[in-house]
């Protein structure tokens, strides 16, 4: 179910990303990924609340006693064997999600009310309806705000391991959003009716997820969603690990799309819809590569929780696999055949020259490398992404500015290069390798070599033999 609602991006991709190149001018199109690079930034605000309570919600529905970190010789916060679901435990965690929720979409608000405007002043001034557009950045502020606090219902979803149901719900709705795009694109192709159009599946989603949250396993979430009062305690113990995700995904996530808002505001629009194009894409690559390892997150943190160390990694190794494998694919495929499929539907935007497209896949695969198994780490609910994060984020960000005085926009890639495999990959690993007691080779002849010398070949190619 996972695989076939990460494909629906690529339909998206494929049938609705042609009809808006041909039909929008640069300006519009640079307007449009902007759109989608603000509300990526959204987990910023999230600042590591979501993956935290996700897992946090699976130890307490697999009967953990309390939160915290789970190692092999803490048999007090290992259940029995009847894994019963720790009901108070769920009810205090949920209460307290809604409470931070709430505060959290007030917070996300005001910040994308003020930065998201102010990062728009330019690039709606270089469109030639700017009144037009800046209604559609209302439209886009207020249902992403929605969408944000809608995330409460996904978590409980996900922290159960609904993964397939979510999936099977989530394939329907993209197809929905797909059919509608193209319907748009067809009658009335305009940044404005697109806008309108993807927003009112973005709110049929937090529907979705509503809906699922009180109707699986007979409404359990009623049972587990009685208003509380404020636990202190209980969010001290959230907070530690939350903040630290919040931290990562600042530095990685986040760092990554700030690029594109502040390109947006120094390059021409030419260039930076090529890259925006660019960097859409391959986020869509990396979203549908997470599938096949990202589904059994929830599956991890109970599998930490028996203390099943031997199944745990078999889990771990396959999804790493298939992940690389995934991403290996799309991203040769994209780099063949991108420039020739672009000239065939005759797109006012140009793609990336190789050289550019080939370091962002480096980077990016660097990057997923390290964020895998920094998910394997973070099972254990013991967090160090902060550290990771942080230095590798610093680490870019100073590389990134040395360096664009002599190379532009490569800077940007290459800087991720640089921390990424300079800090990053191999820290990440050391602690996800030492969790699972496993030696490095022994793991990755396995997991990640296949993909290491695939991807290094196709570089080689392109450097050499092309040349």
């Amino acid at each position: 179910m996972t695989w076939l609602s990460y494909s629906t991006k690529t339909l998206s991709i494929l049938i609705v990303l042609p009809k808006i190149l041909n039909e929008f001018a640069p300006d519009d199109i640079v307007l449009w990924y902007l759109f989608f690079t603000i509300i990526s930034l959204q987990s910023i605000v999230d600042f590591g609340f979501r993956q935290t309570f996700s897992r946090l919600i699976s130890y307490a529905f697999k009967g953990a006693k309390e939160i915290g970190i789970f190692k092999k010789d803490n048999s007090d916060l290992v259940p029995g064997q009847d894994d019963e679901p720790n009901l108070l435990l769920l009810n205090n965690i949920i209460s307290t999600m809604k409470y931070i929720y709430l505060r959290l979409t007030v917070v996300a608000f005001i910040l994308m009310g003020i930065l998201g405007s102010l990062s728009m002043i330019t690039p709606i001034n270089n469109t030639s309806d700017f009144k037009s557009c800046w209604l559609d950045w209302l439209i886009v502020l207020f249902v992403s705000c929605i969408s944000f606090y809608g995330k409460i219902y996904l978590n409980f979803l996900e922290g159960l391991n609904k993964i397939a149901l979510v999936r099977r719900a989530e394939t329907l709705t993209s197809i929905g959003s797909i059919i509608t795009s193209i319907a748009v694109l067809n009658i009335d192709p305009s940044l404005i009716n697109l806008v309108i159009a993807n927003q009112i599946w973005v709110i049929i989603v937090t529907i979705r997820d509503w809906y699922l949250c009180h109707t699986v396993d007979d409404n359990f979430y009623r049972k587990v969603s009685k208003k509380l009062a404020f636990d202190r305690e209980l969010f001290k113990q959230i907070w530690h690990p939350a903040w630290r995700s919040g931290i990562s995904g600042l530095m990685s996530v986040g760092l990554t799309n700030l690029t594109g808002l502040i390109y947006a505001q120094i390059g021409n629009t030419f260039e930076v819809a090529s890259y925006l194009l660019a960097l859409r894409i391959i986020n869509v690559i990396k979203e549908v590569s997470m599938a096949p390892f990202y589904s059994k997150i929830p599956l991890l943190a109970m599998l930490r929780v028996k203390n099943d160390l031997m199944g745990l990694t078999k889990v771990i190794k396959k999804g790493m696999f298939l992940s690389h494998m995934v991403f290996i694919f799309g991203f040769i495929s994209v780099g063949l055949l991108s420039g020739t499929l672009l000239k065939l539907i005759n797109s006012q935007v140009q793609f990336v020259s190789q050289p550019l497209w080939i370091l962002l896949g480096l980077a990016f695969f660097a990057h997923r490398f390290g964020a895998m198994h920094m998910q394997v780490h973070m099972s254990t609910n013991r967090i160090v992404s902060h550290i990771v994060d942080g230095v590798s984020g610093l680490i870019c960000i100073v590389s990134t500015i040395l360096l664009s005085n002599y190379i532009g926009v490569y800077a940007i890639p290459v800087g991720m290069l640089i921390a990424y495999l300079g800090f990053y990959s191999w820290y990440a690993a050391r602690y996800s390798y030492s969790s699972l007691q496993v030696k490095f080779w022994d793991f990755e002849k396995s997991t990640s070599l296949v993909a290491i010398l695939i991807l290094l070949g196709y570089v080689f190619i392109n450097s050499f033999v092309v040349i």
